[in-house]
């Protein structure tokens, strides 16, 4: 087959922009130039240095279609506008759109897979803008219902697939995402210790590590970590890594409101190359969203061999498993309760580095791509199935 990925939002800019749905795209590509199967791949990004960035493959071309980053509109323009007969002059026989909007007009011939990272905007419209409302209300439900194909990222996006939009379940695969190799090479003491020394964190510290905003739950991580030094005199520091994203004004007033200054530190966007000393040098790893299309920080932190505390609705149990304290996210207390238990629980401790390794198998690369072939596969069978019975 020729498989056109639409990779426009892959960005290595050092932003939010680089996040969870960036991250899913850049580990796809990097294990298709490994394992592509029989297949040719032409991968549409944005501009000439991302190419620069990706591993390069005889079976991969790389198309770039510059639009300023800062500009979403621009990228929808094209993606609307351009992308479909690009499709048809590099005859594509399949398009991946791997976060959330297909084209509206594709070839007739040509077969379509989107993956689905959430429905927040349906599930919980409160926590986002009211434009980025509209958007996928107009745009990411329009696509789902007209992809050959739906992937989701776990089994609790496929339910609300099924439920909310109302995909039918054999149009729908589930493939988990996967985490970096880096995530499984552990530092030495020496090396953690430096980075505690180095941020002033010697007594250790509680993360929270994505992007700044309201679906993250950020302000009841707050109170619980209040809670946690009133009562048990807990002095390890609050770390809120991350990009701003939107609506975050909230989390900084709630720290000034509590007088938490000196305790709540906000590192900014967190780089590739720290992202795993930050991880293995906190004491626990704090991830109470209230709603995740998978949840990934949750697998790098437990890959890492940290103890995580995070929700126990959405998707986060399957990304938790057996190793993840998971409580309500509404509950302060809950959350006060559980954090503290990770600090304190030595035993959770050497069970969560115990099976790390066990963790970051489960959550590979390889199985990914496997499963993300097969889905191409079948997506192809289906288009020729249904451009039969419509002959028919």
């Amino acid at each position: 087959m020729h498989i056109g990925i639409n990779a426009q939002l892959l960005s290595y800019s050092q932003n939010y922009r680089n996040g969870g749905v960036s991250r899913y795209i850049r580990y796809l590509l990097t294990n298709l130039a490994l394992h592509p199967g029989d297949h040719h791949y032409t991968v549409f990004v944005n501009g000439q240095e991302v190419i620069e960035q990706l591993a390069q493959h005889p079976q991969i071309t790389y198309v770039s279609a510059p639009w300023p980053e800062k500009r979403p509109a621009a990228r929808i323009a094209w993606e609307q506008l351009t992308l479909p007969a690009l499709i048809q002059q590099h005859h594509i026989d399949i398009l991946h759109s791997p976060v959330n909007v297909l084209p509206e007009r594709l070839p007739r011939q040509c077969a379509s897979i989107i993956t689905l990272h959430d429905l927040a905007f349906l599930r919980y419209p409160q926590v986002l803008t009211r434009a980025k409302r509209l958007y996928h209300r107009t745009m990411t439900v329009r696509s789902i219902k007209r992809a050959t194909m739906v992937i989701t990222v776990s089994e609790s996006t496929k339910r609300d697939a099924h439920e909310l939009v109302g995909i039918p379940n054999e149009c729908i695969q589930t493939v988990y995402p996967c985490i970096d190799k880096r995530f499984t090479n552990v530092s030495n003491t020496e090396d953690v210790q430096n980075f505690r020394r180095e941020r002033a964190l010697r007594d250790g510290f509680i993360l929270y590590l994505g992007t700044l905003e309201p679906r993250k739950n950020i302000s009841t991580l707050i109170d619980a970590y209040a809670r946690l030094r009133q009562e048990h005199g807990r002095t390890e520091k609050l770390v809120l890594a991350g990009g701003k994203g939107w609506l975050y004004n909230d989390i900084f007033a709630k720290v000034q409101a509590l007088g938490l200054q000196d305790e709540v530190i906000f590192p900014g966007f967190v780089s590739d190359e720290e992202q795993v000393l930050w991880y293995q040098a906190a004491s626990v790893f704090a991830f109470p969203s209230l709603y995740e299309g998978f949840g990934i920080p949750v697998v790098e932190a437990l890959a890492s061999g940290t103890p995580v505390v995070t929700s126990n609705i959405s998707s986060m149990p399957e990304a938790g498993g057996e190793n993840a304290l998971c409580v309500d996210p509404y509950d302060v207390g809950a959350l006060s309760t559980a954090l503290l238990r990770t600090l304190t629980d030595e035993g959770l401790r050497t069970i969560c580095q115990h099976d790390a390794p066990k963790i970051a198998q489960r959550f590979s690369a390889a199985t990914m791509v496997e499963q993300t072939l097969a889905t191409y596969e079948l997506a192809t069978t289906m288009r020729s199935q249904q451009r039969i019975s419509s002959i028919s």
